[in-house]
């Protein structure tokens, strides 16, 4: 019987899912919290160009 070795094991997949799962928890609230200042800020600038 011949045993085929190509291939990733549950484990290793389980693991790789388990990084980017943690990864992603990480980055998203950071982007969203950049949203609103990054929106307001160019408020700002369009309420400075305006008045000028």
């Amino acid at each position: 019987m011949l045993k085929n070795n190509r291939g990733f094991t549950l484990i290793e997949m389980l693991i790789v899912l388990m990084i980017i799962s943690v990864l992603i928890i990480l980055i998203v609230p950071n982007l969203s919290g950049k949203s609103k200042q990054v929106h307001d800020k160019g408020c700002e600038a369009l309420v400075n160009v305006s008045i000028d």
